[in-house]
């Protein structure tokens, strides 16, 4: 009975000392795999990092490209007083560091001045001197101002000029390195064309920038005042019309003479036979007539 228990005791204590192994065994290799889960994650934030940096580098400057604006806007309008409207008009346009690209203006039957002005502005006093012009005239018809976004244009022009510069560069040095002629001639028509490209897309993207650092404002102008015509005795001119007219009879008289006198004598030498012959004609029949009676 003693050797019984001696032996379940054995037993037992052998089952609790595998089963003791057996715990530290799987917590050995969950702290195995929780170690290499880690140094994966830690090898794999290390080999994502530069593409995150570029992401956020890319979108940094995104955010950072300021937008390339364009504003136009055409202002139609009445006013009372076409000169006293300008003068206002003038003194904003020093305000605001405005300029005048045209002037087309011209005076109708009645003696109002019509006609259209272009102003240029910079961009961040476009809004100001807008909402100037109720100052100026109360008779403001009709307003549109249209934008338009062109900073996709522009990025797109400054990768093309890049791109052209690095080929103009490459044929550069193809050029330097080139021996024969007809190497030469292809080389140089190539960086010819390049170089042409290169001048178009500057002036593109100078048009660009230049739309957009100043804004366009066309003015219709129409003057509403009632002109009154003055009464001028110097356009009447009575007495030197009269004179004219006086000369310009004599002188027709004199001319109508003078015709007379070219055509019988510078004709005579036809004239003369007809008429000599239209007597002699006359004469007979006359002749005849009377010897009959």
């Amino acid at each position: 009975m003693r050797k019984k228990s001696a032996w379940l005791g054995v037993l037992i204590l052998i089952f609790l000392l595998a089963a003791c192994s057996n715990e530290d065994s799987q917590e050995s290799t969950e702290s195995n795999e929780d170690a290499s889960t880690t140094q994966e994650s830690k090898t794999n934030g290390l080999s994502e990092t530069p593409e995150a940096e570029n992401d956020a580098a890319e979108e940094t400057q995104d955010n950072q490209t300021e937008k390339m604006m364009i504003y136009e806007a055409h202002i139609d309008l009445e006013t009372d007083d076409y000169d006293q409207f300008y003068q206002s008009l003038e003194k904003r346009m020093n305000e605001y560091d405005a300029y005048m690209v045209e002037t087309n203006i011209h005076k109708t039957e009645r003696g109002n001045r019509e006609g259209h002005l272009r102003l240029r502005v910079p961009q961040p006093n476009f809004d100001a001197l807008l909402g100037g012009f109720e100052d100026i005239t109360d008779n403001i018809k009709s307003r549109n101002i249209n934008s338009r976004d062109v900073t996709k244009d522009f990025v797109d022009l400054e990768s093309r000029l890049k791109a052209k510069e690095e080929i103009e560069a490459r044929l550069l040095s193809f050029l330097d390195e080139a021996e024969a002629t007809e190497d030469l001639i292809k080389i140089s028509q190539d960086l010819e064309r390049v170089q042409s490209e290169i001048e178009t897309i500057k002036g593109e993207m100078n048009y660009l920038s230049n739309q957009s650092d100043f804004s366009t404002i066309t003015l219709s102008i129409k003057e509403t005042k009632v002109v009154v015509p003055e009464v001028d005795q110097q356009d009447l001119n009575t007495w030197g019309k009269t004179k004219q007219a006086f000369f310009t009879s004599i002188n027709g008289i004199n001319s109508f003479f003078s015709w007379i006198a070219i055509f019988f004598i510078g004709y005579s030498p036809i004239l003369l036979p007809i008429l000599i012959i239209a007597a002699l004609f006359w004469w007979r029949r006359k002749k005849k007539a009377g010897s009959e009676s």
